[in-house]
């Protein structure tokens, strides 16, 4: 029995160091573990081949074109009394020479083109660039009155008449102030001035009418991811009922008081106009509106169409494609939009290499 003493002893001792072992040995794989980095899962891809075929790409941006038309005042009314009509609608009216524009005590203002203001009442034996511009008038309306040479005359007077007649007004040889209103050119799209109605009380000197003041102005606010890519020349056409007309970015402007961009339009192709003839369809004279336009952003490109996933770039930026026999083929990108490119380089029928993500299971 005392033989067995000392292995009894040796078991607790045996076992302790055991646990330590163990222990450190568990708290080193846990430290490896913990200190190793993730596992980064790598997608499966795969490589298929794509035909080129024929497509067309266009991007383009949908907008609210801004259209207002500055006016200034035009002619100058000679009447002293009550305005009992008006011949031009509040949003603008065109008139042609000989047309009444408004009549003051039922006694008709009619529009002739001219510099000279109507000044004074014209009769027999007065000189001057306005009776010069009557004379004219009075020639183009089909009254002969005798030679255009700025001297009322018996001819002049018998021309009056005849005129006069036509408008239920006395003939009396004499254009009394007030009967003709000169403006620049005609015919002109004109307007009332501001405040100007039926039953306000005028004066000589009054300015009744305003007429445009240069073309009608186009702009639109570019959105915030648009403004890079606006630049000038871009073609915008802008929708006016039936009719389409065509502009382009002239310039970009911050607005002062928002500072967003804004898109200021020009005509396109040199034209002298956005609207033309047509802008009093759209507008008014002194008025503001908003029509539907289109920014093309890319015009319409027609070409060999690939998958863009398809083209690749060297370290110089030159791009190419991979072709199904595994050569690679320089290429063009003459326009791209919604994941198709249209390039240069391959030809409808070709085969390209395009790498997809593999689909899991």
């Amino acid at each position: 029995m005392e033989l067995e003493q000392p292995r009894r002893k040796w078991i607790p001792v045996a076992a302790w160091s055991l646990a330590v072992i163990v222990a450190a040995g568990a708290g080193w794989w846990a430290a490896t573990v913990a200190t190793r980095p993730p596992a980064v899962t790598t997608p499966e891809t795969t490589t298929t081949t794509v035909e080129v075929v024929s497509g067309t790409v266009e991007v383009v941006q949908e907008y609210g074109i801004d259209v207002s038309w500055p006016a200034a005042p035009l002619g100058v009314n000679g009447y002293s009394g009550t305005l009992t009509e008006l011949g031009v609608d509040a949003g603008g009216s065109t008139l042609a020479a000989g047309d009444v524009a408004y009549s003051v005590d039922l006694h008709p203002a009619v529009v002739a083109v001219g510099s000279t203001p109507a000044f004074r009442s014209m009769s027999t034996g007065d000189k001057g660039a306005d009776v010069k511009q009557l004379q004219q008038f009075l020639k183009d309306e089909g009254f002969d009155p005798g030679s255009v040479n700025s001297s009322f005359g018996k001819a002049t007077a018998d021309a009056v008449n005849r005129w006069s007649a036509t408008l239920g007004e006395p003939k009396n040889g004499t254009v009394p102030l007030g009967r003709l209103v000169f403006v620049p050119s005609l015919p002109s799209q004109l307007a009332p001035a501001t405040d100007v109605r039926v039953g306000l009380r005028v004066e000589p000197g009054a300015e009744l009418l305003v007429g445009p003041s240069g073309e009608p102005q186009f702009s639109f606010r570019v959105l915030p991811e648009d403004v890079a890519r606006t630049t000038e020349g871009m073609r915008v056409t802008v929708t006016a009922g039936s009719s389409t007309w065509e502009a382009e970015v002239s310039s970009l402007a911050a607005d002062p008081d928002t500072g967003t961009t804004i898109a200021l339009l020009r005509p396109a192709n040199g034209a002298e106009s956005i609207c033309g003839d047509d802008c009093a369809t759209a507008v008014a004279v002194g008025g503001k509106t908003v029509l539907p336009g289109t920014l093309i952003i890319t015009p319409e490109t027609s070409g060999s169409q690939v998958p863009t996933t398809a083209i690749g770039a060297d370290s110089a930026g030159a791009t190419f494609v991979i072709l199904e026999s595994g050569m690679r083929q320089p290429v063009a990108i003459e326009a791209s939009s919604d994941g198709a490119s249209i390039v240069t380089g391959v030809e409808v029928g070709d085969r390209v290499l395009v790498t997809v993500a593999a689909s899991g299971n």
